[in-house]
């Protein structure tokens, strides 16, 4: 073979392994795509860094703990359970407990109805209180039974509704047609729950963050710090405020505007209107963090009043990639194939 030969095959072998690597980097770069990794890691590839200006959009690196989706138009749709549902970020063992795993938080992208945060029954399931402990209140019964476990057990006698409608007892049916099969049940992790409050709304998101999870001298609902009271390991909870407030792309990554204000609900995929999360008042026994119809986060929201609910939980760290790009019309389809084990 002569030198002008090898010379054209020698080209001809360059470009296509040119072509071959483009189409690698190319996948890369769009990790929406990326077939077969796990979910974790095909979020934090989109990661755009550890800082962001004001109107800013994407994934982004928080509290040296965690990647979270920020901003108004963010691909973070998964279709899950026959419903949809939305990325919160990707987290380590900071927020749920579970060392050595990057674990994936979702919610639930429409509301599931509106509920008490702690309304609770006596021993003989009659309407007998209410308070600010999660742990027992009949909210996360709902979720964690009705809801998780796909069953109507405490349907007809469990208190969920308030003082708007005298406490009365309502069929949760509706809530179990859309709770979790018991095909797709392990594909959630047992984590734990932190309850840690504050006295007011008049912190930043920054300071949120560390006081859910025992920082910052927080304690618990009524200024408790017995540990059965502010941890509890539970497969489903709600978003913290702290979740909410890193959510809204108005305010810049290093912004420590406190939570009174209302511009948080602004570029913010995960305003709905009113919603509780799961994080308590310290100060006071009756009230809960929640967002407010115009978007910034209340600390007088009284335990008995019914107001929007979304499902959260952490997926396994073994879930994986199967199709989709994580856009509302082609959300990101999921597997896994050791959660039946």
């Amino acid at each position: 073979m002569n030198k002008k030969k090898v010379l054209i095959i020698t080209s001809i072998i360059l470009i296509i392994v040119i072509i071959i690597i483009l189409i690698v980097l190319s996948s890369k770069d769009n990790k929406t795509y990326a077939i077969g990794d796990t979910l974790a890691e095909t979020v934090i590839a989109q990661s755009k860094g550890d800082t962001w200006n004001a109107g800013a959009s994407g994934v982004y690196y928080t509290n040296n703990h965690e990647y979270r989706y920020v901003g108004a138009n963010v691909n973070n749709y998964v279709s899950f359970n026959n419903d949809l549902y939305r990325i919160i970020g990707v987290f380590d063992s900071n927020s749920h407990g579970q060392e050595g795993k990057m674990l994936v938080k979702l919610i639930r992208s429409r509301i599931l109805g509106s509920y008490s945060y702690g309304v609770q029954n006596d021993t003989s399931n009659n309407y007998s209180t209410y308070s600010n402990d999660f742990t027992i209140g009949n909210m996360n019964k709902l979720l964690n039974n009705n809801f998780y476990g796909k069953n109507s057990e405490g349907c007809s006698v469990l208190t969920y509704y308030n003082n708007n409608t005298n406490y009365r007892t309502n069929d949760c049916t509706d809530i179990v047609g859309y709770g979790i099969d018991p095909s797709l049940q392990n594909y959630i992790e047992t984590v734990t729950w932190y309850l840690y409050g504050y006295s007011s709304s008049n912190y930043s998101k920054q300071n949120f963050y560390l006081c859910e999870r025992g920082g910052n001298s927080c304690t618990g609902a009524n200024g408790t710090t017995e540990e059965s009271k502010v941890k509890v390991q539970n497969k489903i909870g709600l978003m913290y405020v702290s979740d909410y407030l890193y959510a809204s792309g108005y305010f810049s990554s290093s912004s420590t505007t406190n939570a009174t204000s209302q511009n948080y609900g602004n570029q913010n995929w995960l305003y709905k209107g009113i919603e509780w999360t799961i994080t308590p008042r310290s100060d006071n026994s009756s009230p809960a963090f929640y967002v407010n119809y115009n978007g910034l986060v209340s600390s007088y929201g009284l335990a008995s009043i019914g107001y929007g609910a979304r499902p959260t939980f952490y997926l396994k760290s073994s879930v994986y990639v199967t199709g989709g790009t994580g856009t509302f019309s082609d959300p990101y389809t999921i597997s896994c194939d050791d959660c039946n084990i």
